[in-house]
């Protein structure tokens, strides 16, 4: 979303108007990407739709447990001994696998204190700069890594051991290789735009 979405967001809000369109506003800015390259972009953007999508589920199921375990809790002073494990491991698994959607929609976290000043090529030349120098090379780092104490995990069997539920721990200790992958997946994505936004000057 650029400024002049989120300019048109909050004028909407303020004025309680009916919002603008979310999907059209969130559209990548294919025009001035050529084929075979935008043919890319679009597979790999909807691929983190789709998985973004799933992510929104289980919110709910995580709603589910904690609205759950708080009325045992509560109302029958009877907790179960696996909502607790739940609910971390849900939040974590969301909060990360959704890093590459976030990505893809640009809502990370940006200081836009100078950015926002420059033009579209320098935009663009900053972007490559920093996902060539920092990004990739420190998710490869945290693929590797993540993917070694996911192994060691499986390997000897590891288990939580906040709760008497005790379960096992590697499923939850892979999300961060896969967290990794999506997000160097989202990078190419991001870097095409990037480059051809440097090339043509343009955004759209």
């Amino acid at each position: 979303m650029t400024s002049g979405d989120d300019d048109e967001l909050l004028r909407a809000l303020k004025q309680d108007e009916d919002l603008p369109d979310i999907d059209k506003m969130r559209q990548a800015p294919l025009a001035n990407i050529p084929q075979p390259y935008r043919g890319i972009v679009r597979k790999i953007d909807s691929f983190a739709d789709l998985y973004g999508y799933v992510l929104s589920w289980l919110v709910l199921a995580l709603v589910a447990i904690v609205v759950m375990e708080a009325i045992r809790r509560y109302a029958f002073n009877s907790p179960s001994i696996w909502a607790y494990d739940m609910s971390y491991m849900l939040y974590g698994t969301i909060f990360m696998l959704g890093a590459g959607t976030t990505l893809r929609f640009g809502g990370h976290i940006r200081t836009d204190l100078f950015f926002k000043d420059w033009s579209p090529r320098t935009q663009a030349a900053v972007d490559i700069s920093f996902y060539v120098l920092l990004f990739f090379p420190g998710m490869v780092f945290f693929l590797w890594a993540g993917l070694e104490k996911a192994v060691d995990s499986f390997l000897i069997s590891e288990r939580a051991a906040a709760s008497f539920w005790r379960p096992i721990l590697w499923p939850y200790r892979a999300v961060i290789p896969v967290t990794a992958l999506f997000l160097m997946i989202q990078g190419v994505s991001e870097v095409i735009k990037a480059f051809f936004q440097f090339k043509t000057g343009d955004t759209a």
